[in-house]
């Protein structure tokens, strides 16, 4: 419903403290720390929980759902946290790790499901590593699904997740922008195989990442996936010797990355991609060799 009403307009004038993003329609807010049930209305009353703001929410209204500074939940089990409400934002507050933090632990099978159109994220925190070799930690079956300023920690120490983010055929146009994929080079867990694995979904964005940790690839496409474009992205790959894999049959255009490999010599593989401007070395050091560009 439109946001028309004076209790309504309060509570968008009081969202415009934590960020300067307009909106047409409802304003509610999360926190765990200062939360409670009943709540979400005020940012001084906020819901506990993600779900519990999202069900506030009105599919396709431009809603927005402030999630506060410090906010901490758990993913503990398969369809752990479903988002299925079209067209809702989510918007972090804060700044590194104090901003909203969504922690995988207790199993395997742990998992977030993004089933609605039109979400987006921004300026969140999602940590697989609770748990180690999460088998898919976030599934996205919806369209026009994107994250933007978020960090996804894919390995730790002890722990690695085995897929950060698995998409189905109907995520068409996901995106991914300025969003930063982190792990260590060496942990005693299990090597991720792919940071972002995305498949069929036409007309993808991922742009202006930085991706680094434990992998076999930060990016990997199985089935013949038609345009995307994988742009001004900085890959450091710790293990593996390919950062991006395309199935032979995908078309995507992968344009001004930064790549270090540490071994192999073919930091992408795509038979049918178009591959312009980019830069690779597998050395490090600045006389170590020239960058290899193509």
């Amino acid at each position: 419903m439109p946001a028309t009403n004076p209790q309504n307009f309060a509570r968008t004038r009081a969202a415009l403290r934590f960020s300067d993003i307009p909106t047409f329609g409802n304003v509610f807010f999360v926190n765990s720390v200062t939360g409670a049930s009943g709540g979400g209305y005020t940012a001084d009353g906020p819901a506990l929980t993600l779900i519990a703001g999202q069900t506030l929410c009105t599919a396709n209204n431009g809603d927005i759902v402030y999630v506060g500074q410090g906010h901490a939940e758990s993913i503990i089990g398969a369809a752990g946290m479903t988002f299925s409400v079209a067209g809702v934002t989510y918007q972090g507050v804060g700044v590194g790790r104090k901003r909203p933090t969504i922690t995988w632990t207790t199993a395997i099978g742990a998992q977030m499901i993004i089933s609605g159109a039109n979400i987006t994220f921004r300026n969140m925190v999602f940590d697989f590593t609770g748990f180690d070799a999460i088998t898919a930690a976030i599934s996205i079956t919806g369209a026009d699904v994107a994250f933007e300023d978020c960090e996804f920690i894919t390995n730790s120490a002890t722990a690695g997740v085995v897929l950060g983010i698995l998409t189905a055929a109907t995520a068409d146009r996901l995106r991914f922008e300025r969003c930063r994929f982190l792990g260590p080079a060496i942990n005693a867990g299990t090597t991720t195989t792919a940071q972002i694995k995305h498949e069929v979904g036409v007309d993808y964005v991922i742009k202006d990442c930085y991706f680094t940790g434990k992998m076999t690839q930060a990016v990997l496409n199985a089935t013949g996936n038609l345009r995307g474009l994988i742009q001004s992205n900085v890959f450091v790959v710790a293990t593996g010797t390919v950062a991006i894999t395309m199935n032979a049959a995908s078309t995507p255009m992968i344009v001004n990355n930064r790549f270090n490999v540490p071994s192999g010599t073919a930091p992408v593989v795509a038979a049918a991609g178009f591959v312009s401007g980019n830069a690779y070395t597998a050395a490090a050091g600045v006389t170590a060799g020239a960058a290899l560009t193509w």
